[in-house]
């Protein structure tokens, strides 16, 4: 990591962290990486992610520290920063021109396939929003996505009803199967496509905000979804619906079996 890049990282997760809702939990991918979300109308969503070096570096300075009072310790500013934070937001400040509200609830990906493109189809084909929504599905099931409301679900055994993630020792079978499935797909995509599956799919990050995260050109981050999720089409084997089965055994059309063993 250069010093730019930790530079950057480092006033990222401040400014983060000094936003009402905002905090920082351990990568429940086993990454090591350090992962951050915001609660938005009573709904955790992603944030981006930062590494451990950088946390590690701002721990040693007093500017962040681990919450010692949940289950899983979460990451904010230390009691010093808050207090410089607060004392900054106390300053008059010129005020900011309003913008339209966003409904974060809405996946991109159903975005991009109900809105038409300028030929007029969807922005993804059939089988990669139904690619997207199936690993949507398995991370959601393997328990990797925080949890503000109550827990419905009877796949998930009671020690996980708590928010944030989920206790790998606790896990149901179908949660453990899920989270295999999810890490299959991760391996298939490779680093950099996985992490932004995982923004999208899962986080339901929108494009604008994945471009400005990452600091990409506008309208690069759809490509690249693309080929995130044409991949996770092959991956899933979706791409090969509709084709001919091939050849299934070496009898012609309509032949029969003329006798059957008997039994005993």
């Amino acid at each position: 990591m250069t010093a730019e890049i930790e530079r950057n990282e480092r006033g990222r997760l401040l400014k983060h962290l000094a936003e009402a809702g905002c905090y920082g939990l351990v990568s429940p991918l086993g990454c090591g990486r350090i992962a951050l979300f915001r609660t938005v109308n009573g709904t955790s969503l992603g944030a981006g992610y930062v590494a451990a070096e950088t946390v590690q570096a701002l721990e040693a300075e007093g500017l962040v520290a681990w919450s010692k009072d949940a289950k899983a310790g979460r990451l904010g500013l230390a009691s010093s920063a808050l207090k410089a934070s607060v004392a900054g937001k106390a300053q008059p400040k010129e005020r900011a021109p309003q913008v339209p509200a966003m409904d974060d609830r809405e996946s991109p990906l159903l975005w991009l396939y109900r809105r038409p493109g300028k030929d007029g189809r969807p922005q993804i084909s059939d089988e990669e929003f139904a690619a997207g929504e199936r690993f949507r599905a398995d991370i959601t099931l393997a328990g990797m996505l925080p949890r503000t409301t109550m827990n419905w679900d009877a796949a998930l055994t009671p020690e996980q009803a708590g928010a944030g993630p989920r206790d790998v020792a606790g896990s149901s079978d179908a949660a453990l199967a899920a989270r295999q499935r999810v890490r299959l797909a991760c391996d298939r995509l490779g680093p950099e496509l996985s992490g932004l599956a995982i923004d999208i799919c899962g986080f339901l990050k929108g494009l604008d905000l994945v471009e400005k995260e990452r600091r990409w050109p506008p309208r690069s981050a759809k490509v690249v979804l693309r080929v995130a999720l044409a991949a996770l089409v092959t991956h899933y084997g979706l791409d090969r619906r509709g084709r001919p089965a091939g050849m299934r055994s070496w009898q012609a059309d309509g032949a029969r079996p003329s006798g059957f063993p008997i039994s005993g």
